[in-house]
């Protein structure tokens, strides 16, 4: 067995014809299992222990096979927090992290009631209890899995106006009950190109029925479920701000707006429940 750190910063060099970012993700990977970033720089000779070997064998096994940094470190970073992940949920993204921004801009009331629909590892709910500890947030999801992962979260954070429900979207929630209604759903069709990426990533949080099935159930719900006044934001694909602003009208939905562009594309989307359909 080699205990030499150079033959592993050798090795990823070896390795980077066929995989571009291993040597810069090795360097992340080192720095986070404590190596010294001045080691990492000028890639010394040195002598690792036999804990350390099995952890770097593992991140080179676990890479060439595809599976995501994030899960080989278990680690994520979502606006300014660090989350556990694991492939019982999805990683973060950068663009998911609007959702919170554009939430944080609404201003709503203290004690106001927040459901996070599909929370996952609860990166979204969690960020805004955080910025926003004056909130009464809940977070949903039909996935034990995800609940679990969620779970160490909320512990990592202590977080403790949040409480986790186990529910498919907002069936459990109450008639005129929430003040907003936030989610990133499923929304890729089945025949995704993008899937192919997205191998190691749970398929359930990613594919919904026609890609919108999910914004359909969530909307009918949360029409239901907001009180007078309360919103609705979705994260949505980027060629279906038009199919999501339809089932939000017909839903019953009004002043419909679509968030900011991001690289050409609208990817998020919200509305107020600004009246009943009885």
């Amino acid at each position: 067995m080699n205990s030499s750190l150079k033959f592993y910063f050798d090795q990823a060099q070896n390795l980077s014809i066929d995989h571009q970012w291993i040597s810069r993700d090795f360097d992340f990977f080192l720095n986070a299992i404590g190596i010294a970033s001045t080691t990492i720089a000028l890639k010394d000779d040195l002598e690792i222990s036999s804990e350390t070997i099995s952890s770097v064998n593992n991140f080179f096994t676990s890479y060439v096979e595809g599976i995501p940094l994030d899960y080989i470190l278990n680690t994520s970073s979502f606006l300014d927090f660090t989350f556990y992940v694991d492939p019982r949920v999805l990683i973060p993204r950068p663009e998911t992290e609007l959702i919170v921004e554009k939430v944080i801009d609404f201003a709503i009331n203290k004690n106001a009631v927040v459901l996070d629909v599909g929370t996952g590892s609860g990166c979204i709910a969690i960020s805004l209890a955080m910025l926003r500890p004056d909130l009464k947030i809940f977070a949903s999801d039909i996935s034990s899995d995800a609940l679990d992962v969620a779970t160490i979260n909320i512990q990592n954070h202590q977080v403790n106006n949040m409480q986790l429900i186990k529910s498919n979207w907002l069936s459990y929630a109450k008639t005129e009950s929430l003040d907003l209604v936030m989610s990133n759903p499923p929304y890729l069709k089945s025949d995704d190109m993008h899937l192919k990426n997205l191998a190691h990533e749970p398929q359930s949080a990613l594919v919904s029925p026609k890609g919108t099935k999910s914004f359909l159930e969530i909307s009918q719900q949360a029409f239901i479920a907001l009180k007078h006044g309360g919103r609705i934001i979705f994260e949505h694909g980027f060629s279906q701000r038009l199919e999501v602003t339809a089932i939000l009208k017909d839903c019953g939905f009004k002043n419909i707006i679509s968030g900011p562009v991001l690289q050409g594309f609208y990817i998020f989307i919200y509305a107020p429940q600004t009246c009943k359909i009885f």
